[in-house]
């Protein structure tokens, strides 16, 4: 009977495999945030220009009429957020089934839309802080009012640190709650799916809590009774929703079934 033995692997085979994982890792996270924050982009052109046409056109009908309210002629800016909650819906079930067939896996799909979410909110935040901040400086130039209805972290569009604060957090919390409704329809179904879209509140109500620069925000503070937070307190919260949306995602991405790519073009195109 033989008694020769085959040497386990060497340190340095173990090391290069685990160099090409990570490698592989790297390609697939960056495949998933090229495509999802350029196609986001190159739909996000026209958003901004409807945007910017319609408080254009309230900027005039205003003028007209004698009363200029600034925070109008800036609200379809503002609407970024749920903008991106729509791309967030669907963008991951385009992708999703061609990621894993194209050798992805799941957890490097997960990181490039986390990534994805944190890029895209981070840029819109900031073409939404430019925003603020020339209609900020056309009305202080055409001496049109500039205080808020309403309690908010920041007054006006000259803040502009607060507004991208403000606006980063609530784009890339925004398109990853989207990400986590698509993707929960995806994997459990309709009335499972639903108890996740009903969970990722959560996150949303986390951010409007906190940052409260917005209608909604400030009505839902209102009515627990919570003050408008300092900037610390506003940051603090707003990286716990950017955090829960991203373990809610983890969660439903989780050994997720990959569906047939028909299915993912039947959901997108309707």
């Amino acid at each position: 009977m033989s008694t020769e033995t085959h040497p386990a692997p060497s340190a340095d085979r173990a090391a290069e495999r685990a160099a090409l994982v990570a490698a592989a890792h790297r390609r697939g996270v960056r495949a998933t945030a090229e495509y999802a924050v350029g196609a986001t982009w190159v739909i996000g052109l026209w958003f901004w220009v409807i945007a910017l046409l319609i408080g254009g056109i309230i900027l005039f009908v205003m003028q007209r009429a004698g009363d200029v309210e600034i925070t109008a002629v800036g609200g379809p800016a503002e609407s970024a957020p749920y903008f991106l909650l729509v791309m967030g819906i669907v963008m991951p079930l385009a992708m999703i089934a061609l990621h894993v067939a194209a050798g992805g896996t799941r957890r490097s799909f997960l990181h490039g839309l986390v990534v994805s979410g944190v890029v895209i909110g981070a840029t819109f935040g900031l073409a939404a802080a430019a925003v603020a901040w020339v209609t900020w400086w056309a009305a202080d130039r055409y001496g049109w009012p500039t205080e808020p209805e309403i309690d908010r972290l920041y007054t006006d569009g000259s803040q502009l640190g607060l507004v991208f604060l403000v606006q980063s957090v609530f784009c890339a919390v925004y398109f990853l709650v989207g990400a986590v409704v698509a993707l929960g329809y995806y994997r459990a179904g309709f009335w499972r799916g639903t108890g996740v879209a009903l969970l990722s509140l959560v996150p949303l109500a986390v951010a409007e809590l906190t940052l409260q620069s917005g209608w909604f925000g400030r009505a839902l503070a209102s009515a627990v009774g919570l003050p408008v937070l300092p900037v610390w307190g506003a940051a603090l919260g707003g990286l716990a929703a950017v955090a829960l949306a991203a373990l809610l995602l983890r969660a439903v991405l989780r050994d997720v079934a990959i569906r047939p790519v028909e299915f993912a073009r039947s959901v997108t195109t309707g």
